[in-house]
């Protein structure tokens, strides 16, 4: 799978298997998928902390390890009988999931896409919608307790029939906000 939007190539991505952080073998833990205007689904990559895990019982995990719940042993044992889901053997493999993917179903050639432009988290659902304007919308949330719904909107406009190129990798992402009373606002 690609890996595509403003997080495509970082250092954070990058594996001994791709030094490039552009390519990911696979998707993990899939949910709720929504349908694009196109014909593409996102389907969403939620509780991927659980494949992944640690030979080496005295690591040190990052902070953002310990914020997504990847410990140091993994719900399927896969660290060891697999480097890659080994975060002391290669410490960059969960940051490669959390995404929404888009798949073509329609075309088996086609390569799905990790748009990381809407986000890293435990995906819950993506459901895509176009505004007034003619740009895309995609509303998000969060499969973890206590966290958040999220609304991506592109900076190009859908066109029917046109290229979606670069959609769903340039636009801004926001959090919802709620307040007492029940109102609301996207930050």
């Amino acid at each position: 799978m690609r890996l595509s939007g403003p997080a495509a190539g970082d250092a954070m991505l990058q594996t001994s298997a791709d030094p490039s952080g552009a390519m990911v073998l696979g998707t993990l833990n899939n949910c709720g998928s929504g349908r694009t205007p196109w014909g593409t689904y996102l389907t969403c990559e939620e509780n991927f902390n659980g494949y992944f895990g640690s030979t080496n019982p005295d690591l040190d995990r990052p902070a953002a390890f310990r914020r997504y719940g990847i410990n140091l042993e993994s719900r399927y044992n896969y660290e060891h009988h697999d480097a890659r889901f080994d975060i002391s053997a290669e410490p960059n493999e969960p940051n490669r999931f959390g995404y929404v993917v888009e798949i073509d179903p329609a075309n088996p050639d086609s390569t799905p896409v990790k748009r990381t432009a809407l986000g890293r988290f435990k995906h819950e659902n993506a459901a895509c919608a176009i505004a007034p304007d003619g740009r895309v919308v995609v509303y998000m949330g969060d499969d973890e307790r206590g966290e958040f719904l999220y609304k991506y909107l592109s900076n190009g406009v859908y066109q029917p029939g046109g290229s979606t190129d670069g959609l769903l990798d340039d636009g801004q992402l926001f959090v919802a906000r709620f307040n007492e009373d029940g109102s609301g606002e996207w930050v």
